[in-house]
């Protein structure tokens, strides 16, 4: 354990950023999975790592260890979750390792985990490419995008849906600088309102994302959801005060606000507030949104947070309406696996707050390159070539801060 206390000697005197990069490059190294994120309005980056060698799943949020979930947009159909388990924590605020107890007979991999930290401190050249796989083919264009935007608002208008959230993907190269911990530091300084985040597992590759919609919260005794929809791009200084909403865009919005409340009907809970809808600034967009509170103790509902998080994803807002048919729409017509685009993310328990997000404004990274998705709510009302136009601003949000281009 001789490099262990090595480390902790030299810590305090090195950056944040840098002991992060170091981190992330042990857990490629060792191929261990790895959460590093920033919640939104808050100024603490957090990472954990797991350094057991084996797959973690949890069915309940409440019981659940301190770690982080991931998950894909189509979710397990058995109800686990993937987990990310806090084995060893880097903190943002005394700039050091700390192992959590329920790792105390992993020993051998703790002592591997620091010893590889050590030599990877001291390669300079290391790069984090070689361990992710190529990048798969991409031609999607516009054309075939508007086309499918067609489709969605003809079994729309047929009463079959009323919503369907097509999606698209785009390649984009790295910078000659490019790195993924540099690029979440950067996020973290452009977006205060997002939850920022670079999460790698074994097997699943490495993502990274700024997403505004939170999914589930809880703190205390004190629940939260939001409804989260309506997209415009804005300037630098917009003044959200002057933002006018088409119709369009407000019964998109409310959808996903009575999709919600009728999540919230079927497990006849009746006591809840609600406030909004209201405009936000998310990045370079602007979004409806509207919150929901709910007491956990006075409605006698403990297990909230598990039972919605099961009956909201996928929202209205990242799949469509009625849900399960716009599901199975979006698996035949979309053209590719979303994997992790419009899955959900966050910290479970973690200093005893749990806040689950979807995962969107995100990208995978690649060997040799990205991929960053958007999608778009299709209502009777759209305009194929305006949907195509805003899944174009929405990947702004990375692509600027990344300042690379597709």
């Amino acid at each position: 354990m001789s490099a262990l206390k090595d480390i902790k000697k030299n810590t305090p005197h090195q950056t944040f950023v840098e002991n992060l990069t170091h981190l992330f490059h042990t857990a490629l190294t060792l191929d261990r999975p790895l959460a590093i994120w920033r919640k939104p309005q808050e100024t603490e980056i957090h990472a954990i790592c797991q350094i057991s060698d084996f797959d973690h799943h949890i069915s309940e949020l409440e019981g659940a260890p301190e770690g982080f979930i991931f998950n894909r947009f189509q979710s397990n159909t058995d109800g686990e979750h993937n987990f990310i388990r806090s084995e060893i924590k880097l903190s943002q605020t005394n700039n050091g390792f700390e192992i959590h107890p329920n790792v105390q007979n992993l020993e051998s991999e703790t002592s591997r985990f620091f010893e590889t930290y050590a030599a990877v401190q001291q390669n300079k050249d290391f790069r984090f490419t070689q361990y992710l796989q190529v990048a798969p083919t991409c031609d999607e264009d516009k054309e075939s995008f508007v086309n499918l935007v067609k489709q969605c608002k003809q079994a729309i208008e047929e009463g079959y849906y009323q919503k369907i959230v097509p999606s698209r993907r785009s390649k984009f190269k790295y910078h000659e600088d490019f790195h993924p911990v540099t690029e979440v530091a950067k996020l973290c300084t452009a977006y205060e309102n997002a939850f920022v985040s670079l999460v790698f597992m074994p097997g699943r590759g490495l993502w990274i994302g700024a997403t505004p919609e939170l999914l589930i919260a809880t703190e205390g005794k004190q629940f939260r959801t939001v409804s989260l929809a309506g997209t415009q791009g804005v300037p630098h200084d917009f003044d959200l005060s002057q933002a006018a909403w088409r119709q369009k865009e407000i019964e998109e919005q409310a959808l996903v606000s009575r999709y919600i409340i009728n999540c919230f009907k079927q497990i006849r809970l009746r006591e809840y507030d609600e406030q909004g809808p209201k405009t936000v600034k998310a990045g370079n967009l602007i979004h409806l949104k509207t919150s929901f509170v709910v007491d956990m103790e006075q409605t006698r509902f403990p297990e909230l947070a598990t039972t919605m998080l099961e009956l909201l994803h996928p929202t209205s807002a990242i799949c469509g309406m009625p849900m399960k048919p716009a599901a199975l729409f979006l698996e035949q017509h979309e053209g590719y696996d979303r994997e992790y685009f419009s899955g959900n993310l966050g910290p479970v328990n973690y200093d005893n707050k749990t806040a689950i997000f979807v995962n969107l404004r995100c990208a995978k990274l690649h060997k040799n390159g990205g991929l960053v998705f958007a999608g778009a709510g299709i209502t009777e009302d759209s305009i194929p070539d305006l949907e195509w136009s805003e899944t174009e601003i929405k990947y702004q949000t990375l692509l600027n801060v990344f300042a690379v281009r597709p």
